[in-house]
């Protein structure tokens, strides 16, 4: 049988998800296997739903399996996030990887990756990320400057170029598919009528005007798990439920230690130490540290890894393991080929886990950030409760 993969966030499930879900099944031809964020985002936000819920909506809405991209990878920027993903799908396997694009153009996302991973690229990236301008902005004005295009094209098919990246570099057989991206642009925090949202605009209507804000946009099983969840009193998640403890960490944190953590290079680390012992929220803390160079993503990150104890070095592992979060009767058929064939541990309960170093290492971390996400909940709930937590079975 076929098998199809996604890497995903679901944060909420929205059309968009269906619509790539329902493209890489071709209507029940595919095995489709998700790897999915757990508790922590990319931008370092807490997930507004438990990874088991989103893998729920996920299940009920046409994949077959849904795995959870380990923290801190799920955190981290679109390099290591995107290899993690793309290594655990070819170690399980996969045979192609799924993805949208702003461009849809698949020879032009390839060309992109090439000229990225160039040593010429490479060496200019390096040498202007140190100005002034930021990161982002330097990367995506000399890639567009060396590929002759307009920069404001390039931002949203990032990803998708880090996918392609860590396809070649693992040397994964995942043959890649692009769907062109439709509905509201990828930052888009406004719910126009007839537009397919963000997720952004759709986590931003849920926490500023609740769920009936963000009912009729989303697809019906995400709508129902999400509702279930808001009624049980176990969503949304969010960061500021705990930035007491967040300023408090940073307040008592050594600013020299930081500059070991993962993202906090550059003196980042230290300003985030000093403007911590000033701020009396988070959003304070975000607009003080707040440059060109250091988006709120980056900074978010930096605090995720800060107090969770994050380093650099714990990035650049390849997963030790990976957690099923759910899997219908044709996912579980795959997976148990997976298991025979693939050299990539498979959890489904604590004593599931390997004893290596490595997944000590990975475990250890995985503890800390379900500590945190913890008190991110609406009411505080013990860390335990997720990892008792076993799969879905459907």
């Amino acid at each position: 049988m076929r098998s199809a993969g996604m890497i995903c966030e679901c944060n909420p499930l929205h059309e968009g998800h269906l619509r790539l879900l329902r493209k890489a099944g071709s209507d029940g031809d595919a095995a489709v296997i998700c790897v999915m964020s757990g508790c922590f985002t990319q931008r370092g936000e807490a997930a507004i739903l438990e990874p088991r819920a989103r893998a729920e909506a996920l299940l009920a809405s046409g994949a077959d399996a849904v795995l959870e991209l380990p923290f801190p990878y799920s955190s981290a920027g679109a390099e290591f996030f995107a290899r993690a993903g793309v290594n655990i799908l070819s170690r399980m396997g996969v045979e192609e990887l799924w993805f949208g694009s702003e461009s849809g153009d698949l020879p032009l996302l390839w060309a992109m990756a090439e000229e990225v991973s160039s040593p010429a690229f490479q060496e200019a990236y390096a040498a202007g990320a140190r100005g002034a301008d930021g990161t982002a902005t330097h990367f995506f004005s000399l890639l567009a400057e060396r590929l002759g295009r307009d920069a404001e094209a390039l931002p949203n098919d990032i990803l998708a170029v880090s996918y392609l990246r860590a396809i070649r570099q693992l040397g994964a057989s995942l043959a890649p598919h692009v769907l062109l991206r439709e509905g509201s642009a990828f930052h888009e925090t406004a719910l126009k009528e007839g537009i397919v949202p963000s997720a952004s605009a759709l986590r931003q209507g849920l926490l500023t005007d609740g769920p009936s804000a963000i009912d009729a946009h989303l697809p019906r099983e995400s709508a129902r798990v999400l509702r279930e969840m808001l009624e049980a009193g176990r969503a949304p998640a969010t960061l500021c439920h705990a930035e007491a403890f967040l300023l408090g960490s940073l307040r008592r944190a050594d600013k020299d230690s930081l500059s070991a953590i993962a993202e906090l290079s550059g003196g980042l680390g230290a300003r985030l130490v000093q403007k911590a012992a000033e701020a009396c929220t988070l959003r304070e803390l975000l607009s003080a540290c707040a440059t060109k160079k250091y988006t709120n993503a980056r900074i978010l990150r930096g605090i995720l890894f800060a107090v969770t104890g994050v380093l650099r070095e714990d990035l650049c592992r390849e997963p030790a393991y990976v957690r099923l979060l759910g899997a219908t009767e044709r996912g579980r058929a795959f997976l148990g080929q997976a298991r025979r064939t693939g050299d990539l541990p498979l959890v489904t309960r604590q004593s599931d886990l390997p004893r290596t170093p490595e997944a000590l290492r990975q475990a250890a971390l995985e503890r800390e950030a379900l500590s945190l996400y913890a008190l991110c909940l609406p009411a505080p709930t013990s860390p335990a409760f997720f990892l008792r937590q076993r799969p879905i079975l459907l």
